[in-house]
């Protein structure tokens, strides 16, 4: 049985900077990705005292992991670098029920 995860992926810097170039990588993802691909059950893109922090949860790990994979070019590619820090943990319950 899959397990969802829950990951906060942090970037240190400029939050409107690093705000703008995280919408840009996303699109550039959704626009190559195809509609085959799995995406976040949940997903926020939140400002920090000291960047950014993109709030998601997955079905599964390898849905998180296909996503860290394929967007990581478009990230590298818009200058943000790779992330200060990435948290995963395992969701226990998704939602009010």
């Amino acid at each position: 049985m899959a397990v969802p995860i829950a990951t906060i992926i942090r970037f240190k810097g400029d939050p409107d900077d690093l705000l703008e170039r995280f919408d840009q990588a996303q699109r550039r993802w959704l626009d190559t990705a195809g509609a085959e691909v799995e995406r976040p059950l949940f997903h926020a893109t939140c400002r920090t005292d000291d960047g950014i922090a993109i709030v998601s949860a997955w079905e599964t790990a390898v849905g998180h992991r296909s996503f860290g994979e394929g967007i990581a070019p478009h990230v590298a590619a818009v200058g943000m670098g790779r992330p200060d820090r990435i948290e995963r943990m395992r969701i226990d319950r998704l939602g009010w029920d």
